[in-house]
């Protein structure tokens, strides 16, 4: 008995592979009776094939790319996320990634191999932040005299400011609004790694400028990382006449700051002064006719 039922196994096995063997080189068709290609599947649209090269095509008849859907009739191609490194993926993989904190809708990376590489589709987005100063409004944070420290209206003479209470114009990244600058403080924190060219501007009421050989007038760019530590100043030193002499003399004064700098994401990045061109202690009062025109600042992310 075991052995008839060892026989009947051997034959239906050598059934299966005859079987097998004379549908392996057959075409596969669904929908279709007579297929043409190795697979073809019938749509309400038309055909999807898959042609003796191994190429796909969506009611496309003869693909010209491992997958064709330049039918004319609505073709795309969705592309999903993925938390995968770019090494993971391997090069050429293609993501898409939909919920940025840059200011556009969505875009698709490509892998290199190693990084994900971005197609924007405005181009790079850019953050760019304007603002005008009409306000008296300072914060002395360096100074001999601890008491001297917090909150101004003016510039105070010889004592590093910050310049606070700026009128925001724009605040944007790639065209919507962020809120990657501080009008209060005048701090503007980076919100990812790159060079970012900045300028500012102020000037002051006109007056008599008496202090001997040192007046100058100094706008500065400070650079902190995001622990509250200075990394870099730049500033621009402007010097003025010895003295004006007696009232009426006077004579505006003033001074701009540009810079490119590098910033890091979260680095924090503010416009200061130090200007001598009255008696210490004195202070100084903004220009602020012409809604603050003479008292800007821009930043563009490059």
């Amino acid at each position: 008995m075991m052995q008839q039922n060892n026989i009947k196994n051997l034959i239906r096995i050598s059934a299966l592979l005859l079987f097998w063997a004379g549908h392996s080189n057959a075409q596969i068709g669904v929908g279709i009776e007579n297929p043409t290609n190795p697979v073809e599947i019938k749509t309400d649209a038309g055909k999807v094939i898959v042609d003796n090269t191994g190429r796909l095509g969506v009611l496309v008849a003869s693909p010209k790319v491992a997958i064709d859907l330049r039918s004319g009739n609505n073709g795309a191609v969705a592309v999903g996320n993925t938390n995968k490194t770019a090494v993971q993926a391997g090069a050429g993989a293609l993501r898409y990634v939909g919920s940025p904190a840059i200011g556009v809708k969505g875009y698709l990376e490509f892998s290199d191999g190693t990084n994900w590489v971005s197609f924007f589709p405005k181009g790079k987005p850019r953050i760019i932040v304007m603002a005008s100063k009409t306000t008296q409004d300072t914060y002395v944070f360096e100074s001999g005299t601890p008491a001297e420290i917090g909150p101004k209206s003016g510039i105070v003479q010889r004592r590093s400011s910050y310049l606070t209470n700026w009128t925001e114009k724009l605040d944007s990244d790639s065209g919507v609004p962020t809120s990657n600058f501080s009008p209060s403080t005048g701090e503007f924190i980076a919100p990812r790694t790159g060079i970012y060219f900045a300028t500012f501007t102020f000037a002051l009421q006109s007056s008599q400028v008496n202090t001997g050989g040192n007046n100058q007038t100094e706008a500065i760019w400070e650079v902190r990382n995001p622990a509250g530590t200075i990394t870099q100043r730049v500033k621009t030193n402007n010097g003025y006449a010895s003295d004006t002499g007696a009232a009426p003399n006077a004579v505006p004064v003033g001074s701009a700051c540009t810079v490119s700098v590098y910033l890091n994401k979260g680095d924090k990045l503010r416009p200061f002064t130090w200007i001598t061109v009255a008696f210490d202690g004195t202070i100084s009062q903004f220009d602020i006719s012409d809604s603050g025109a003479y008292n800007s600042l821009t930043i563009v992310e490059q």
